[in-house]
C-alpha cells in the first residue's frame, strides 16, 4: 500500500523490503532518537529490525496496528502510523519518528494529516490520540498544529533509559476533523 502525501512525500506500508534501509537509518540517528524513544536498545542488530518489521506486518494483517515508511525525496526518513487500533471503541493511536536531517521541514505534519484521513475516512475511527513525552516540544507541536485537544498528562508513565518521563495526551474526534486544504501534489 502506497499513499501519496504530496509531490515529495509518500508513505508505504512497512514490509521486509525496507529492512536494510530502516536498520541503516536507525543506526545513523540512534543518538538523536534516543532522546525520546525507549525502544532503541531493543533494536541493536539487523535481525532485530527484521523482527520488528515482521511484527508490524503481522499487526497490520490482523487489524491491530499499521506502520508506514515515510519516503521523502525518494529516501526513507522515518516511520509513522497507528500503534494500535481499538475497533470496539473506534479508537486509534498515532506514533511517529523522523530522522534528524528532516526535522523542521513540515514532513511529519503532512504525514500525520494523511494519517488522520486514513483513520477517520478509511477506517471510520471516532477518536485518534497522539501521546508523546511532555518535554518533547517538537513532537507535541504536531498535534497542537493540527487542532488536537490536549487532554491530560500521564505522570511518570515511561522509563526512558535513566529516568521516568511524563506523557502529554492529545486527541481529535471525528466530529472535529477537518481535511487538509493543502493540495496533495
Amino acid at each position: 500500500m502506497k499513499i501519496q502525501v504530496d509531490r515529495n512525500i509518500h508513505i508505504e506500508l512497512l514490509v521486509p523490503a525496507f529492512a536494510e534501509r530502516l536498520y541503516t537509518l536507525t543506526n545513523q540517528n540512534r543518538v538523536y532518537l534516543k532522546q525520546w524513544l525507549a525502544w532503541l536498545d531493543l533494536v541493536k542488530t539487523f535481525e532485530d529490525t527484521e523482527t520488528f518489521i515482521e511484527t508490524a506486518v503481522h499487526q497490520h494483517n490482523h487489524n491491530q496496528a499499521t506502520t508506514f515508511a515515510i519516503i521523502y525525496h525518494d529516501k526513507l526518513v522515518g516511520l509513522a502510523g497507528f500503534n494500535h487500533f481499538d475497533y470496539q471503541h473506534n479508537l486509534g493511536a498515532i506514533g511517529y519518528w523522523l530522522c534528524a536531517s528532516c526535522n523542521g521541514k513540515g514532513v511529519m505534519t503532512r504525514v500525520v494529516e494523511k494519517l488522520l484521513e486514513y483513520g477517520f475516512v478509511e477506517n471510520r475511527l471516532n477518536k485518534i490520540e497522539i501521546r508523546c513525552a511532555q518535554q518533547n516540544v517538537k513532537s507535541r507541536a504536531i498535534p497542537e498544529r493540527l487542532g488536537f485537544t490536549y487532554e491530560a498528562t500521564l505522570r511518570q508513565c515511561e522509563w526512558l533509559y535513566d529516568k521516568y518521563v511524563d506523557h502529554a495526551i492529545y486527541s481529535l474526534l471525528a466530529s472535529e476533523y477537518k481535511p487538509s486544504k493543502r493540495p496533495d501534489c
